[in-house]
Formats: structure tokens, C-alpha cells, sequence
């Protein structure tokens, strides 16, 4: 399927895929999934829609009615029980930033049709 996220109900950014992370932004990528029926997981998220854990891979399908928290987060929040489904993220939890940041166009660039 490619590259899918969620966006964290905590702070609203993506759970990211362990890609290009700093040091300082690899918490991102440690997730906490709550499922309507009180189950719970937490692990490492890959990108791909799996949550790695030591001894266990959880596969999840893109459009799971997950919610999904950053562990960080989570915590922070004291682990709120269920809510609701979280919402896609728009940079599938690849880019960290401004995924246009870098990015120049130039001015003599032909105009799309």
C-alpha cells in the first residue's frame, strides 16, 4: 500500500515512520494504539502500518478506526481511555518540517497546462 500515518490526538502531528528522525524527534516515531474494544499497543511504528515491538509485529489496515498517540503524548496526557478514530496525516509520517522546505521553483519553469 505505501506509506500511510495517523495524525497524534495529543499534539496533533504525525506519527512518524523511522526515517530521517534526529535525535531529538525520534520519539515521533513511538506509538501508543487504542482500538474501540479497550485494546492497547504500543511499539515503533514503521511506515508501513505495522507497530514493532520486541517480540511482536501488529499489522494494521489503512483506515483502522485506531487512535493513535504518540507514547510521549500519551503520557503526558495521563492514557486517556478511547475517543475515537484518529485522522490520516497528510504527510503520511514521512517528512518532519516543511515537507516543501528546500524546495525552489524556478521562475522560468513552464506553467502547467
Amino acid at each position: 500500500m505505501g506509506f500511510f500515518s495517523w495524525q497524534c490526538k495529543g499534539c496533533d502531528e504525525s506519527i512518524k515512520a523511522p526515517y530521517g528522525l534526529t535525535e531529538g524527534t525520534q520519539w515521533k516515531n513511538e506509538v501508543v494504539m487504542l482500538m474501540p474494544n479497550g485494546t492497547c499497543i504500543s511499539g515503533d511504528y514503521d511506515g508501513y502500518g505495522s507497530i514493532h515491538q520486541p517480540e511482536l509485529t501488529v499489522e494494521i489496515e489503512y483506515g483502522s478506526p485506531g487512535e493513535f498517540w504518540h507514547s510521549r503524548c500519551y503520557s503526558n496526557a495521563n492514557g486517556p481511555a478511547y475517543t475515537s478514530p484518529s485522522d490520516s496525516a497528510l504527510d503520511q509520517g514521512f517528512f518532519d518540517g516543511d515537507p516543501l522546505a528546500g524546495i525552489r521553483i524556478r521562475p522560468d519553469a513552464p506553467k502547467p497546462l
